[in-house]
């Protein structure tokens, strides 16, 4: 029999949380994994965001190599930005060159693999898909087949109901019943299929962690004693449920089989955020428009007329069924003409500005930006180098802590034939406790604001790797990164790693005796599909992506 790779992604997993709760006895499947392979911590990317994490996994290459850097990109003709799916990434997947080398692929779930392509074999596809249409699969159908088999097949928990203290009871059990779905309809194509290569990815340890975070932390700003009894232990708890889930899986395995589990990334407490976009307005990097009514909504947003602020009076008063209208979000909502946006900036005096999570800021580029005005070279470099040094400045004006503990040029991080859409300049905020926030509306009239309500919990640079069978042999891994994961799987398998690869072969996870036969002749996989034409989102699929990562707090 061929050797065949079980990959289990558990999305945001932290070796923060699993080795005190596996020493405790709460994840037995995890601390038999730990203890009878290999495991260690694996590095995430710049910035360890869900988008180009998962698709530097598939890839094997870094984000400059990919083209993809956040959830969303700034729209080639304007200063508006559209969520990005797989189709917007240039590298080929681990999946794509499995199927062109003979191997049978089943892949479920993984996010940024939307709309799902053609492959040797079954894709589901995960985040961003905004709904059950016929392109979440291939084949399409699957998922009505799934259904009939399973019962159902949920694609997302709503973790906006767990925002509110009366939806997280729902909240979870849709989580429970959604994690069991997906083990249910892999067990079933792993028995109903032929593969080489499988993979699932439970992404409820990332999302309850987004929501429930404040709960078990007693040192969260949010946390609230009276609440710990009933929810401080719910993050838990469902890592218990999901460490049984993988105890079902293994228990499927035969001696053939190398099972890797893996995070994109890690998790830790979020406890404010810094609206870059302001700060560089309060530096003289970003104007506004001279016009009338550009000038009167500034006015109004510097005294408090932002979307937040808005939506936490309403909460105040029992009217926060009107979040819609005041979400942040290229202007949803009809209260959208009084709030300060993009539209209102005054880009050709803007040299600098801020789109997306962590802490990314772009400079106004002549020739780059439809409206660019900072000059290529020496006046790009040295107003690079200004901000830079300024971001090192920037405190809390609580504490009095510097909030940026690191800061980097963009070739510093990425490279390849898409570095030029990389951001310029890339900071980490200070124990990624603070968390940068570039918004097409200005969500906040502060530069530094503790959060109130909503996500307590964000992504760390450190991830998880575990290794266990016949291929692997005990021991701790040290220096892993997310991208070594594609050439290993593919020697696991016996194809030659792309030289175009970033990542290295974990060779130290892999057993002495182990050699990997070589893959069997086999008839060219043919694309039999061909390139789909017909993906390309309508507005009302690009709405409905970006309140999902809204609710998860990734769109601003």
């Amino acid at each position: 029999m061929t050797h065949r790779v079980i990959v289990i992604g558990l999305d945001g997993a932290t070796f923060d949380l699993i080795r005190p709760w596996a020493a405790e006895g709460h994840l037995p499947t995890l601390a038999r994994l730990m203890d009878e392979g290999s495991w260690g911590e694996l590095r995430s990317t710049m910035p360890p965001m869900t988008a180009p994490a998962w698709t530097s996994f598939a890839t094997g290459v870094n984000p400059g190599k990919h083209r993809l850097y956040d959830w969303i990109a700034r729209d080639d003709g304007g200063y508006a930005f559209a969520p990005l799916t797989a189709r917007d990434a240039t590298a080929p997947t681990l999946y794509r060159l499995l199927s062109e080398a003979g191997r049978r692929v089943l892949v479920m779930n993984v996010p940024m693999s939307y709309p799902a392509a053609p492959v040797n074999g079954i894709m589901i596809a995960g985040m961003p898909a905004p709904t059950l249409d016929e392109r979440i699969s291939h084949p399409p159908g699957i998922v009505d087949e799934l259904k009939a088999a399973i019962g159902d097949y949920i694609l997302y928990p709503d973790p906006g109901q767990a925002y509110s203290d009366r939806g997280i009871d729902s909240f979870l059990q849709r989580l429970y019943r959604t994690t069991e779905l997906r083990t249910a309809a892999f067990r079933h194509l792993l028995a109903q299929e032929r593969w080489d290569f499988a993979m699932l990815v439970y992404n409820g340890t990332d999302t309850i962690s987004h929501a429930l975070w404040k709960f078990m932390d007693q040192r969260h700003p949010l946390h609230d004693p009276r609440r710990y009894t009933k929810y401080g232990h719910a993050i838990r708890d469902y890592y218990r449920f999901v460490d049984g889930q993988l105890a079902a899986l293994m228990d499927t395995l035969d001696d053939q089989t190398t099972l890797l589990l893996m995070s994109d990334h890690g998790f830790g407490p979020f406890h404010k955020f810094i609206h870059v976009n302001n700060w560089l307005m309060a530096e003289g990097w970003l104007h506004a428009k001279r016009g009338l009514m550009a000038q009167l909504k500034q006015r109004l947003f510097r005294r408090g007329m932002a979307p937040m602020s808005v939506y936490n009076q309403l909460m105040r008063v029992g009217l926060g069924a009107l979040k819609r209208e005041v979400v942040r979000g290229q202007g949803q909502g009809l209260m959208k003409r009084l709030f300060f946006s993009f539209e209102d900036v005054d880009w050709s005096r803007t040299v600098a500005y801020s789109l997306g999570n962590v802490g990314q800021i772009y400079l106004n580029v002549a020739g780059r930006e439809p409206q660019g005005c900072v000059q290529p070279g020496a006046q790009y470099e040295a107003l690079r180098d200004e901000i830079m040094a300024r971001l090192l400045t920037l405190r809390d004006p609580d504490s009095g802590e510097a909030v940026v503990e690191a800061v980097y040029r963009r070739e510093a991080l990425f490279s390849g034939d898409q570095l030029a859409l990389a951001p310029d300049i890339l900071f980490m905020p200070t124990r990624l406790e603070y968390f940068g926030f570039g918004e097409y509306e200005f969500g906040s009239h502060k530069i530094i604001e503790p959060m109130a309500r909503g996500i307590s919990g964000t992504h760390r640079m450190n991830g998880i790797f575990l290794a266990h069978g016949p291929a692997i042999q005990k021991g701790h891994v040290d220096g892993a990164s997310l991208l070594d994961l594609a050439p290993t799987i593919l020697h696991l398998l016996g194809q030659t790693p792309s030289a175009a690869m970033d990542g290295r072969l974990l060779d130290e996870i892999i057993a002495p005796d182990f050699r990997p036969a070589p893959a069997a002749p086999h008839k060219p996989w043919a694309d039999h599909d061909g390139p789909r034409d017909d993906n390309a989102m309508s507005e009302e699929e690009q709405r409905i992506i970006a309140e999902r990562l809204r609710s998860l707090g990734y769109v601003g």
